[in-house]
């Protein structure tokens, strides 16, 4: 690569937050800004707003950067079709970056997903995401850890990733023509479907712990209520992914797992929230809670549906047909 400039976007999905947009724009345009000279001489970094609204709304953040900030507008349903639209639009660079329309990056976020990339040339980089949890959030969704994710050590191996923070290579993700399921879009998992392809084409995912962004929760989803349904939606994709790369007669062995770990889950669960219940505890409880959400998903997602958590109109459980985009990769 030596002499060679290489271009990497950042791809902001948004669907209807005009006040937090425009906080994770500045925090990204600071972060380019902010790159060391020997990052920013071998990558040019640009942002893509893509928004999902029905309507154009975000329009005028270009205004923030006219010279790194493109705007395009995919009115088609499901956080698939933006993804796949921001694939479609990244055709010349080299890199692209996921993160949420919410998310704040901390301090030397690009530098540290970039340099372990240009480090390691993997396939893929995922960063920590930290969740701030508003003053009205309930103690029971706190206890319950609902938004923790694990950390793991800079540099060690993950079979998936989040697509909040992450970073892809495009040219192997066009090599294997990868890209984000429609059927998943309005549901959820596109991007554990994804990374476990490219996985299974001979990628590799690296972990970077210090690559940190800051997810704020917003309060109507610091409720019992948002992360039940949250741990139900959960539970159902991990269990349609598994039987999408399945690929036993049927999908029988993992919907075997996933009908007998569903249900081991929610009668482990059951008994854990009872007796945190009864010793008011409340982490015991609310994890319990979690447990059992989450494995009566699995239990739904092993028959092949699931909860429709980004549909735009009422939402429900619904039967969750094969991806397309298994039979195109390579």
């Amino acid at each position: 690569m030596s002499g060679v400039r290489l271009d990497a976007a950042i791809a902001v999905l948004t669907y209807h937050r005009p006040d937090r947009l425009p906080l994770t724009i500045h925090a990204l345009l600071e972060q380019i800004k902010g790159l060391p000279k020997d990052l920013s001489s071998k990558l040019r970094v640009h942002i893509r707003v893509i928004d999902n609204a029905e309507q154009p709304e975000a329009q005028d953040i270009v205004g923030l950067d006219p010279a790194r900030i493109t705007y395009h507008h995919e009115p088609r349903p499901g956080i698939s079709s933006a993804r796949n639209r921001a694939l479609d639009e990244s055709a010349a660079d080299r890199l692209l970056l996921f993160v949420d329309d919410d998310i704040i990056p901390q301090p030397r976020w690009l530098e540290l997903l970039l340099s372990l990339w240009l480090k390691e040339r993997c396939q893929a980089v995922s960063g920590h995401v930290l969740p701030e949890l508003p003053a009205t959030a309930e103690p029971w969704v706190a206890a319950g850890r609902y938004f923790n994710r694990p950390e793991r050590a800079t540099g060690s191996t993950v079979p998936a990733a989040a697509s909040n923070n992450l970073l892809l290579d495009l040219d192997f993700l066009r090599r294997h023509n990868l890209r984000f399921s429609l059927e998943l879009g309005q549901i959820g998992g596109e991007d554990s479907l994804l990374t476990r392809q490219l996985v299974a084409c001979g990628g590799r995912i690296l972990w970077c712990n210090e690559a940190k962004a800051v997810d704020p929760v917003p309060a109507d989803r610091a409720t019992k209520r948002w992360v039940r349904q949250r741990s139900f939606r959960v539970g159902s994709s991990e269990a349609l992914v598994a039987q999408f790369l399945d690929h036993s007669p049927g999908h029988l062995r993992s919907r075997a797992v996933f009908l007998a770990g569903g249900l081991a889950r929610m009668v482990f669960g059951t008994v854990r929230s009872l007796a945190g219940k009864l010793a008011s505890d409340l982490p015991k409880e609310a994890r319990g809670a979690r447990t059992v959400y989450r494995g009566a998903g699995q239990l739904v997602g092993a028959c092949g549906y699931a909860y429709q958590e980004y549909g735009r109109g009422k939402k429900s459980i619904r039967k969750v047909n094969r991806p397309a985009v298994l039979e195109h990769a390579r």
